[in-house]
């Protein structure tokens, strides 16, 4: 019965909408086993949509922000952005991957999706030891982000036709990983910037731009998802100035210190 009773406490409807993301992340690994990875993206985008975006927002108007509402929210990103996008890259490369034999093009989707699950979960497993507390900015490159870039670059219509086709992944995918172990600043939707009108445009224009798309012309929506999420991979720096990241390193060398 106490066990009960603090399970309705600490579950709330902030948590509902969780749910439908973590459960959106089963849905896509579920499409994958099938054979349909682009279904399996257009669920993790949804499940992103109607599930991660609106969970906070709603524990915020509830007051219902808790520390199991926190855990609960990291693990569902965990399954929705990392392990989903890892088996759609899979599932794309075992069938695509540019090499004359199945078993090497398993091989190559195997160990792309291998590095797309451990070096994010790695850097969780890091910043829960070595915690760098710093207003409007992640510690590392995050991992929705990678795994958005991940599924972009993935479904993309674009990516086989590139200079060097799907060996571009091979290269951009690896690199995007290692970016997540770094202590490089990203700037977050958190940060408050004079210039923060034209974040929230670039924000509404991602999300208007790829979920339009969805709608109206599929094929290409993860070619824009992929462009958006590499803009903001490459140019998020930028929204800093010089004085905060080397404020922003000080930090993160006394949190790496303390940590020892």
């Amino acid at each position: 019965m106490v066990a009960a009773a603090m399970a309705r406490r600490m579950f709330g409807i902030k948590d509902l909408f969780t749910s439908l993301n973590v459960l959106a992340g089963a849905v896509a690994v579920c499409l994958c086993v099938d054979g349909r990875p682009f279904a399996a993206g257009v669920a993790v985008m949804l499940g992103y949509l109607f599930g991660d975006v609106p969970d906070g927002w709603v524990a915020r108007k509830l007051g219902s922000s808790n520390k199991f509402g926190s855990e609960f929210d990291a693990i569902a990103d965990h399954v929705s952005h990392v392990v989903a996008p890892a088996a759609i890259l899979y599932s794309v490369y075992a069938r695509a991957a540019p090499l004359p034999t199945l078993w090497g093009r398993q091989a190559l989707a195997a160990a792309l999706a291998s590095l797309v699950i451990l070096l994010p979960t790695i850097r969780h497993a890091r910043n829960a030891v070595v915690h760098v507390e710093y207003p409007g900015v992640w510690v590392g490159l995050p991992r929705t982000v990678l795994g958005f870039a991940v599924v972009g670059y993935a479904l993309s219509t674009l990516a086989p036709r590139a200079p060097g086709g799907l060996w571009l992944g091979v290269v951009v995918i690896p690199i995007l990983c290692v970016a997540t172990l770094t202590t490089w600043p990203f700037a977050n939707h958190r940060l408050q910037r004079q210039h923060f009108p034209i974040v929230r445009f670039l924000i509404g224009a991602t999300f208007v731009t790829h979920y339009g798309a969805l709608l109206i012309a599929p094929r290409f929506a993860f070619d824009i998802l992929f462009f958006w999420m590499m803009g903001y991979i490459l140019f998020a720096f930028l929204a800093l100035s010089r004085e905060e990241r080397q404020s922003f390193k000080r930090a993160t060398e006394a949190a790496l210190r303390a940590s020892a």
